[in-house]
Parts: C-alpha cells; sequence; structure tokens
C-alpha cells in the first residue's frame, strides 16, 4: 500500500509542476491562451492513461 501511495503522490506531484510551469509560460507571455489550454488539456489527458 506504501508504494502505490508514493507513487500515485509522485504522479500528483508531476502533474502540479507542469501545470504551474504552463502557468508561469503564460503569464511571462512566453505563450498564448490557447497554447495554455492546449498544455493544460494535454495534462490532463496523459493522466487519464
Amino acid at each position: 500500500a506504501g508504494l502505490g501511495t508514493r507513487s500515485k503522490q509522485a504522479k500528483t506531484i508531476a502533474i502540479q509542476r507542469r501545470m504551474d510551469k504552463l502557468g508561469e509560460r503564460y503569464y511571462d507571455e512566453a505563450i498564448n491562451a490557447m497554447e495554455y489550454l492546449d498544455g493544460l488539456s494535454f495534462v490532463f489527458a496523459k493522466g487519464k492513461k
């Protein structure tokens, strides 16, 4: 049970980091709104596998 919990927590942290990085890039105007939304949809679609 402990190993599964760590694995799930690691996945959650990785997703949070991806979302944070996308947010930083959007607010720094490195990407536009559509690229931001595309990135978010990719993060969540990848998590559904």
